[in-house]
């Protein structure tokens, strides 16, 4: 008995797989022919046609809408970026004030007339300039009177590292600017 079970289900199995078979080949033969075997079926995938192509048009719309605003970010991030490098290196707006005479001076141990030390490269004393002054010596660089001296009006004495440099810097002329804030 149980043999015969077997067999009528495997014969059940060969003839739903034979039917199946046959239908879906059927299927796709008259989708190739453009046949409508079953109108519901070739309406439903119309309309899932339709909605997938609305939704990829949608989701390319809004990639390009996106892409287009990282461009204007990144635009503006780079004007923004170029500007302050542009005012960071431009430079400070300088009046002349003449021609001094640069003489050098090192350390007694002393404070400057302004109360601070003096640094190399930084400070300088002069009479004729109020103390805090930031001043452009052309050829030298930026510094600020920082010390007085017994120096006369058009001279500037620029504060080196020692006394070999101060007796080598000797006494030279130089165009000196005013540094406007």
């Amino acid at each position: 008995m149980i043999k015969h079970i077997k067999n009528g289900l495997i014969v059940t199995t060969l003839v739903f797989l034979t039917i199946s078979t046959a239908t879906t080949s059927k299927i796709d033969t008259a989708a190739r022919e453009g046949h409508t075997l079953y109108p519901e079926m070739q309406e439903m995938l119309e309309t899932n046609k339709e909605k997938v192509e609305a939704e990829k048009l949608e989701a390319e719309a809004k990639r390009a809408e996106e892409h287009e605003k990282q461009k204007q970010i990144n635009k503006y991030l780079t004007e923004t970026a170029m500007n302050e490098l542009a005012e960071k290196n431009a430079e400070p707006a300088k009046t002349l004030v003449g021609t001094y005479q640069l003489t050098a001076y090192i350390a007694t141990g002393n404070c400057c007339a302004s109360g601070v030390y003096p640094t190399v490269n930084h400070t300088v004393a002069c009479n004729s300039l109020p103390l805090g002054t930031r001043i452009y010596i052309e050829g030298y660089g930026e510094y600020v009177v920082e010390d007085t001296g017994g120096m006369g009006g058009g001279v500037i004495d620029v504060f080196v590292g020692s006394y070999g440099e101060a007796i080598n810097f000797g006494r030279r002329s130089a165009n000196v600017y005013i540094i406007e804030d």
